[in-house]
């Protein structure tokens, strides 16, 4: 089993009683190798097959008739570093509440200050659960990266045996190395949602093909330039 953790910096610490954080960590460990009830792969490059592993973060937000508190704007604030669009890491968050109005109302709230704070519309989502109590809101932060397999860690006879069958390593480090190259290991969890269409820009595009006007981007003069002509 391939575990990964993440160490609570000292600003995080000092949220602990305020915010009411809580840490779970979960792995996925399936897989030809995970466990003996694991159904046999489909084809030999399945042994090790491209997989996002997952871990959960939580904190638990008590609701105030007066809005966020300046403690849990804090703990927002680090929710956001972690999962906006701009520089942050592979991170959904979900916002959990009871069924109460009251509580529903306050889950927006949460989910309209991160969208403020640059957190991407499709990496929030909002639930309510039977079971939530209806004074608190739960905020999950998902992180998500690629699992990577160790592999020739053992070595076999690739000898002639006439079993017609790959030998246990096989596949192991073509998916492997693919799983580190890949910049967002969500798309290997789901499909990413599709963003709404410039339409602006394909009417101007289409516009100029009806006209017959070049739509490609105008050559650039610089890159003709010989070395007699470089700046000094």
């Amino acid at each position: 089993m391939t575990a990964f953790l993440f160490k609570p910096t000292l600003k995080v610490a000092a949220l602990l009683a305020a915010s009411g954080f809580g840490l779970v960590a979960c792995t996925t460990t399936t897989g030809s190798h995970a466990n003996l009830n694991t159904p046999k792969p489909i084809t030999p490059i399945d042994q090790y097959p491209l997989q996002a592993q997952t871990l959960r973060k939580t904190i638990n937000l008590r609701i105030n008739p007066n809005g966020l508190s300046q403690n849990q704007r804090t703990a927002l604030d680090q929710i956001a570093d972690k999962a906006n669009w701009i520089d942050g890491e592979p991170v959904n968050v979900e916002i959990v509440t009871s069924g109460e109005p009251g509580a529903i109302s306050a889950g927006r709230g949460v989910v309209s200050y991160l969208r403020g704070r640059d957190v991407a519309e499709p990496n929030l989502t909002i639930l309510s659960a039977r079971e939530q109590p209806t004074d608190i809101i739960t905020v999950n932060m998902v992180f998500y990266r690629a699992r990577t397999y160790a592999c020739n860690q053992s070595w076999e006879n690739l000898s002639q045996t006439f079993n017609n069958g790959p030998y246990d390593n096989f596949g192991c480090a073509v998916n492997a190395n693919l799983a580190a190259q890949i910049a967002d290991p969500r798309d290997l969890d789901s499909p990413r949602t599709a963003t709404p269409t410039d339409a602006t820009r394909k009417t101007t595009i289409i516009g100029k093909y009806q006209k017959g006007d070049v739509t490609s981007a105008q050559a650039d003069s610089a890159a003709e330039a010989k070395i007699s002509q470089a700046i000094n």
